[in-house]
């Protein structure tokens, strides 16, 4: 078994969202990236010439001499990568927040390395705010992954993976959902002719707010005072917008049914 004490060498299975913004925060902190690989070959080749290093046209091809191996791909792919990879001997992880770590038993050095954000290529991120979650088949292994992770970020935690798949479950949450919101919400005042970024400050607020008051405290709006008058105006004037009608009708009756039984 391959033994160090600090990683310094990794190759990058995956080529999107995740493993571009990953890749570009490792090489900036100096960490060597031997190579890639993605079963989209175009891919490979663009995120080999962001993180300036080598790509492979095969799964087999992997080295099987670096210190880590990120599988950076959707889960549903998690298992077919793992497959492959019966040749590596360095410690192997996924980036997924939804999959447990058992995925990977059969390595003698495996993990999760988890970081907890949305990513969008050619959007630049401040890596160093990013939470990454981090969980390790040893002690050793974890304390190898943390050492890294802190590399890059300012906030890294260690999780088993029960605790990081109820935090994924919430990340969707408040990340996803609110998106879908976000789009009707745009979608009906294009349709009005009125600027969406009308409302980018009150986006902005809200985010702000829940660093400094608890969601329960936070919450305002005609459900939580109970306005059914306003709720019912506003029910009527989504009548042309049904799939926006029914969330606004479930979120308002679960909001009244909080604050006012």
């Amino acid at each position: 078994m391959k033994t160090y004490n600090q990683i310094s060498t990794v190759s990058i299975i995956g080529s999107g969202n995740v493993a571009t913004a990953l890749g570009i925060a490792l090489i900036n902190s100096g960490i060597n990236i031997i190579e890639v690989f993605s079963p989209n070959i175009n891919n490979s080749k663009l995120l080999a010439d962001k993180v300036d290093c080598n790509y492979v046209e095969s799964i087999e091809e992997l080295n099987s001499i670096s210190d880590l191996y990120i599988i950076a791909t959707p889960d549903k792919e998690i298992s077919n990568v793992i497959s492959k990879l019966k040749h590596i001997q360095g410690i192997i992880v996924h980036t997924s927040g939804g999959q447990s770590s058992e995925i990977l038993h059969d390595f003698n050095r495996s993990g999760v390395f988890y970081p907890l954000q949305t990513f969008t290529k050619n959007k630049s991120v401040d890596f160093k705010r990013v939470p990454i979650c981090i969980e390790g088949s040893d002690g050793a292994t974890s304390d190898l992954l943390i050492q890294l992770a802190n590399k890059i970020s300012n906030n890294v935690v260690v999780l088993n993976s029960e605790q990081r798949q109820y935090l994924h479950l919430t990340a969707v949450t408040v990340n996803n959902f609110s998106n879908l919101l976000y789009y009707h919400a745009q979608n009906v005042l294009d349709e009005k002719g009125i600027d969406f970024s009308l409302l980018h400050p009150l986006v902005q607020e809200t985010g702000h707010k829940i660093r400094e008051v608890n969601p329960e405290e936070a919450q305002t709006g005609p459900a939580r005072r109970n306005d059914v008058s306003t709720i019912e105006k506003h029910l009527a004037l989504l009548g042309q917008y049904p799939e926006f009608k029914e969330i606004y009708k479930l979120l308002s009756d679960q909001i009244i049914r909080k604050y006012h039984g």
